[in-house]
């Protein structure tokens, strides 16, 4: 179980630094150029692995191509584009610590759609991290009509995020992460194809240096490869609601890459937020491994 969590953990870490690497590219690359760019990249990674690897061939019915073009059109298509632009109106700082609301998120949707009841512990812990927006999204620069605008953005990104992880949970079991990450990075090429044509026929590509070339490489791979394989290893050993807790390393991460290399601003404000974040992953963990034990002796 330890070994889920640790998954999870790295998983949003990932995801949590490149909101602020996504910061840095979308300033000088188009939103759905660069997605398209990050997934063609990371396609020259997986598919090699997939058919290097012994993955057994699974037939999948048609629900099952449809929760995996779902999870694909959420957590990467709606995701990414929410996200990136959210960031261009908001601070990397504040995105990173209102996605500590996802696993609000994913508990509500877990119980409707998954039936998953969680603890009274898991509750608590879930309050905990939906306090971090409360802090971070009225007070400051965030109340201003931009920064606002993309606090909204974010939030959107986090309900994204949200049923990505849900769908994941359906498809865990039945297709290895590997699949799942092939599948989902296949169908996000397909999504912003169309839109990426049109950014790319007016963009000049010379404008683009080697340093940001080796950054948007480093997005791809990460984002693309290593964190959704990461996610999916970990997501089919525990619940949705459990692995929601996790996407609270998101934020942290975010910040502290944010506050390092983009050099904006680390207050009392964010400080609280990250505490109650970190509270909501110990109090959530503890109360899932409680019942395991529990379980584990009856």
């Amino acid at each position: 179980m330890r070994g889920a969590y640790l998954q999870l953990a790295l998983a949003m870490s990932l995801v949590g630094t490149n909101i602020a690497v996504g910061k840095i590219i979308v300033k000088e690359v188009p939103v759905f150029l660069f997605s398209e760019m990050r997934f063609f990249i990371a396609s020259f990674f997986l598919i090699p692995l997939l058919f290097c690897g012994r993955q057994e061939k699974i037939q999948l019915q048609k629900n099952g191509w449809g929760f995996l073009f779902l999870q694909s059109f959420f957590g990467v298509f709606l995701f990414s584009i929410l996200m990136l632009y959210g960031v261009k109106f908001t601070s990397a700082t504040s995105a990173g610590i209102i996605t500590s609301t996802i696993p609000a998120a994913i508990a509500i949707l877990s119980y409707f759609l998954l039936q998953e009841k969680p603890s009274i512990m898991q509750c608590i812990s879930v309050c905990f991290a939906v306090l971090g927006i409360s802090i971070i999204s009225f007070q400051g620069d965030s109340m201003e009509k931009d920064g606002m605008l993309g606090n909204i953005l974010i939030i959107g990104a986090v309900i994204s995020e949200a049923l990505f992880t849900i769908y994941a949970k359906k498809l865990s079991g039945i297709l290895t992460p590997l699949q799942m990450a092939v599948g989902v990075n296949s169908f996000g090429i397909i999504l912003f194809f169309p839109f990426a044509i049109i950014e790319g026929l007016t963009f000049d590509f010379n404008s683009i240096n080697v340093s940001m070339w080796l950054i948007i490489a480093y997005y791809s791979i990460t984002a693309s490869v290593l964190s959704f394989i990461l996610w999916y290893c970990g997501v089919e050993k525990v619940n949705a609601n459990v692995a929601g807790l996790f996407t609270g390393f998101m934020p942290i991460a975010a910040t502290f890459v944010s506050v390092i290399c983009l050099k904006e601003d680390f207050g009392l404000v964010h400080l609280v937020g990250m505490v109650c974040v970190l509270s909501a992953i110990y109090l959530g963990t503890k109360g899932s491994l409680n019942h395991d034990i529990k379980r584990g002796s009856a």
